[in-house]
């Protein structure tokens, strides 16, 4: 430490200076003041569960319409009957020619991988990463997704963000209702993907 009397500097494990002899022991000891840590930027109003819910309603109509014409246009409707012949009971040989349980599989896997996977996820993600910033759903309800700074997310951070929606789900859509009580209303995929849901300015 420095003394204050002299100004040259000092050990401060003594009582007094050992230049000149000052009492350094007397001198008021300031308290060392941490800064709050910040939470980031305020960079618009936080969109709330019942607005989002509006715009996943709207949106999963959507893409609903959108997977029967893509499963329909790739030929995939065989592993969607298949699927609901077993869904009423049928035995899982007698559903092709070649009576083997694997000969429905692949159709069924195809089919729904393409309705529950692919086209959701380049649906949330192109719309989400596009220069709106929205699905249809979202833009009817007047929200869009951003980073954490407010600006466009991109197509990585989007894909991220849908498919923690995977996790947000377990159990019981835990991380779908955490967005109407965290502050920034953040649903658990919205924190995995580093995403916000703002109103439109």
């Amino acid at each position: 430490m420095f003394c204050p009397k002299c100004g040259k500097e000092t050990d401060a494990s003594g009582k007094f200076c050992q230049w000149c002899g000052y009492d350094i022991a007397s001198i008021p000891v300031k308290p060392v003041i941490v800064p709050e840590e910040e939470e980031g930027p305020e960079v618009g109003v936080h969109a709330g569960l019942g607005r989002r819910f509006i715009a996943f309603i709207v949106d999963a109509i959507l893409i609903l319409l959108i997977g029967i014409v893509v499963i329909t246009f790739f030929s995939m409707t065989n592993g969607v009957r298949y699927a609901l012949y077993l869904a009423q009971g049928a035995s899982i040989y007698d559903l092709t020619e070649a009576a083997t349980w694997d000969a429905p599989l692949g159709p069924i896997v195809a089919a729904f991988g393409m309705l529950i996977i692919i086209v959701p996820w380049l649906y949330f993600a192109g719309f989400e990463s596009s220069r709106s910033q929205a699905t249809p759903g979202k833009v009817l309800t007047h929200i869009m997704v951003t980073d954490m700074e407010g600006n466009k997310p991109t197509f990585a951070r989007v894909t991220l963000r849908h498919f923690g929606k995977f996790i947000s789900a377990i159990p019981v859509f835990l991380g779908f209702l955490a967005i109407g009580l965290t502050k920034k209303r953040q649903g658990l995929h919205d924190k995995i993907g580093n995403c916000l849901v703002l109103l439109e300015d």
